[in-house]
C-alpha cells in the first residue's frame, strides 16, 4: 500500500477485520524484520522513527538449555505484531490511503482488462491489478491455480501466546532473568524443541516449538492448557515453565506448523491478480523470514508496476512473479534447514563452535535489495517473458543452481536421518 503511494499508484484495501479496528491483533506475537526489507522504508518520511520505537530488542540471546549462553543474534528491526500492524495501519491512515474494515472477499475474478473481488454483500469492487495479500486461507487459489494446495504437517507445532508482563514477573526466576525495565529476548534450544521467551514493557511473550502430538491445528484462536507444553521444557533452565506457567488461565494457543510446497506462480492466468506474503509463500518461523519475504514482494511489485505503467500491469505482475519466486523457495529451505540444526543439534561440536547457531539468515538474503533489484532486472526479465532471451536471477544464493523442490522430499530425508546439504555459500 505505502510502496504504491509513492510510486503514485492509487487503491483501495480490504480487510476483513472488524471495523472497531485492529483490536483483533493483540493476539499475535513476535516479528523480526531483516535488512533486506527495510530499505524502501528509508524512504517513508516518518517510518523510519516509528522503527525505532519497536517495543522489542533487536540483539537476542542464544543459549543452550542448561543455560550456557552461546552468543547473540541480531534483528533490524524486532516487534511485536499488533505493534508492527499498528504501526502499518496508522502511516497508511496518514497517507490518505482507504481501508474498508469488516469486509470479506468470497471469490477473486479478472477479465482481460481489469481484475475484481467479490465481497460478501455481493459487491465487486475492480481495479487493474488485485494484489491477495490475505494470508494462507486466501480464496485467490481458485484463479491462480484452480486447486487449493493440502498442507503438509511439519511434525512440529508451537506453543504461543502474549500476556501482561506483570503476571510473568510475579516469579522470582522470571524477575532476575528479567530485571530492568529494558526489553529483552532469549532463544533456548534443547533437545527436539526451542523456545523464544521475550519482554517487552507491557507484554511476556513466550514461542515454544515442539513435536506436534496430534492435538495443534493450524488455528489461531483454539486454546489448550499449558500443562501440555511444560513436559517439553522439563530439566531446561527454571524461569522457562516458570513464564509458561503465567499464561492467563492456564492456557495458550497450540499451533499447528503446516508447510506448503514452493510455487513458481502466483500469478492469475490473464495476470491481473497476484498473490504475495503467505497467500504465496508460507514459512516456518525458523526461517527468521516470513515477514521479510512479504515486504521484499510488496516492494518488488510496486517496483514492476511503477517502470510497466497501467498498460503493461500484466507484464509487470508476471515480471515481478519470475523475480521473485526462486528466491522466496531458497528461503524457505533454510528455514527447514534451521530448524533441523535446532533440533537435532550435536551439542560436542556445537559447543566448540556455538557460532553456528547464532546465524539465523545467511548474507543473500540481508544483503539484497528488492526494489532495486527490480529496477535493475525489469527489462530483462520482460524481454525473456515476451522473446524468449536468457535470464537468470542473481538474487538467490550464491554458487547455488535452484533445483525445484518439495516439502515430501525433505521431510523423508529428515526421517532417513540425513541432513539437508545443499551447494552453494548460505552463509
Amino acid at each position: 500500500m505505502v510502496e504504491n503511494t509513492q510510486t503514485s499508484n492509487g487503491i483501495p484495501f480490504m480487510k476483513r477485520y472488524p471495523s472497531s479496528g485492529l483490536s483483533v491483533l493483540v493476539v499475535g506475537d513476535l516479528i523480526a524484520i531483516q535488512a533486506s526489507a527495510l530499505h524502501s522504508p528509508q524512504n517513508w518520511p516518518g517510518f523510519k522513527e516509528w522503527c525505532e520505537e519497536s517495543p522489542i530488542s533487536k540483539t537476542g540471546g542464544i543459549y543452550k538449555y542448561d543455560g550456557t549462553f552461546l552468543g547473540n543474534v541480531e534483528f533490524p528491526l524486532s516487534s511485536t505484531r499488533s505493534r508492527f500492524h499498528e504501526m502499518l495501519h496508522s502511516y497508511v491512515e496518514k497517507l490518505g490511503i482507504e481501508i474498508r474494515f469488516s469486509t470479506m472477499v468470497t471469490e477473486y475474478i479478472e477479465t482481460d482488462d481489469d481484475a475484481g473481488v467479490v465481497l460478501e454483500d455481493g459487491t465487486t469492487v475492480t481495479a487493474d491489478i488485485v494484489v491477495a495479500a490475505d494470508g494462507i486461507g486466501s480464496k485467490s487459489w481458485r484463479l491462480v491455480s484452480g486447486f487449493k494446495e493440502v498442507p503438509i504437517s511439519s511434525g512440529f507445532a508451537m506453543f504461543r501466546a502474549t500476556f501482561p508482563l506483570e503476571l510473568a514477573m510475579k516469579s522470582p526466576l522470571v524477575a532476575e532473568e528479567f530485571e530492568g525495565s529494558e526489553p529483552k529476548g532469549n532463544l533456548t534450544i534443547g533437545p527436539g524443541a526451542h523456545i523464544i521467551v521475550a519482554k517487552t514493557k507491557e507484554d511476556m511473550v513466550f514461542m515454544l516449538t515442539h513435536k506436534d502430538n496430534g492435538n495443534a491445528e493450524e488455528e489461531w484462536t483454539k486454546q489448550t492448557s499449558i500443562e501440555h507444553a511444560l513436559p517439553y521444557i522439563r530439566g531446561w533452565k527454571p524461569y522457562i515453565s516458570e513464564v509458561i506457567k503465567s499464561a492467563p488461565g492456564g492456557e495458550a494457543v497450540d499451533f499447528k506448523l503446516m508447510w506448503r510446497n514452493p510455487r513458481k506462480t502466483w500469478a492469475s492466468p490473464k495476470a491481473r491478480v497476484i498473490q504475495i506474503g503467505d497467500a504465496a509463500h508460507t514459512f516456518l518461523p525458523t526461517s527468521a523470514s516470513g515477514a521479510t519475504m512479504a515486504l521484499e514482494d510488496s516492494y518488488s511489485l510496486a517496483a514492476c508496476l511503477q517502470l510497466s505503467g497501467k498498460g503493461n500491469a500484466p507484464l509487470a505482475v508476471r515480471v515481478h512473479n519470475l523475480l521473485r519466486a526462486e528466491r522466496v523457495a531458497c528461503a524457505q529451505r533454510m528455514g527447514f534447514k534451521t530448524r533441523e540444526l535446532y533440533h537435532n543439534t550435536n551439542w560436542d561440536v556445537m559447543d566448540k563452535d556455538p557460532t553456528r547457531l547464532t546465524k539465523m539468515v545467511g548474507r543473500w538474503v540481508t544483503n539484497h535489495d528488492p526494489e532495486q533489484y527490480a529496477y535493475d532486472n525489469y527489462g530483462k526479465c520482460a524481454n525473456h517473458i515476451i522473446s524468449g532471451a536468457p535470464f537468470k536471477n542473481t538474487n538467490g544464493v550464491p554458487g547455488y543452481t535452484y533445483q525445484p523442490w518439495t516439502v515430501q522430499e525433505l521431510l523423508a530425508a529428515a526421517e532417513r536421518g540425513e541432513s539437508t546439504v545443499d551447494a552453494g555459500d548460505w552463509s
